[in-house]
């Protein structure tokens, strides 16, 4: 018989083991050559960890009976994140079908980006006002706004920017799963550093690939 402790802990080694997959393959799948087999297999590698991870903590979560409403959101926005990111290329490439899963996930990750950033400023406190969870909520709200606007198959020279901008974002999130479970002494208000980042590294992407874009799209 499978007892509650059994599942909990299963469902703890698949989120810790999932984040620590994605944060070792994240910097092969940036760092590749574009399209090459090494960047391709990371990347789905990258995706597939981010995945495991958020199921695996929302799943968790939930057993555990927490009332922490702001550990399932960040979840469902990392959902967003990565994919939107696993989609964008097949996007770019005419799929329609896609393109309406792309629009389902952004429209979760903006309703989860909402509930995120109203959490973290509802825990805000005088000596830490502002969260990490408000941070992520506030930038989760950007992209998907942004993200929103893409035509999809029509607009196709775009992907790469939509690609990298939520690969990056989802890399922020895993950076705060390992400084979480691995740095435990540096202080979580701390932590509001990592989405800033984020936003600096994805404004760099968005800059780069808007510039490599042919002329006239």
């Amino acid at each position: 018989m499978i007892t509650s402790d059994v599942v909990q802990t299963l469902l703890k080694v698949l989120h810790i083991a999932g984040g620590l997959l994605a944060f070792a393959v994240a910097p092969l799948a940036l760092l590749a050559v574009k399209g090459s087999r090494r960047h391709i297999v990371a990347g789905r590698c990258f995706a597939l960890g981010m995945g495991i991870a958020a199921i695996a903590g929302i799943a968790l979560t939930l057993a555990l009976a927490r009332y922490d409403v702001g550990l399932p959101l960040l979840g469902i926005l990392t959902l967003f994140f990565t994919g939107t990111a696993y989609l964008a290329p097949r996007i770019g490439r005419g799929s329609r079908r896609t393109y309406r899963w792309d629009r389902a996930l952004t429209a979760l990750g903006l309703l989860a980006s909402l509930g995120l950033a109203v959490d973290g400023l509802r825990h805000a406190t005088p000596t830490a006002p502002v969260t990490a969870d408000a941070m992520f909520g506030a930038l989760g709200v950007w992209i998907a706004v942004r993200h929103s606007l893409w035509r999809g198959p029509a607009d196709p020279s775009r992907w790469q920017i939509e690609h990298f901008t939520g690969l990056l974002a989802a890399y922020s999130v895993a950076w705060v799963f390992i400084l979480a479970q691995f740095v435990q002494a540096l202080p979580h208000t701390a932590h509001v550093i990592v989405p800033i980042l984020g936003l600096a590294g994805i404004l760099w992407a968005q800059r780069r690939f808007r510039v490599m874009a042919p002329a006239g799209t």
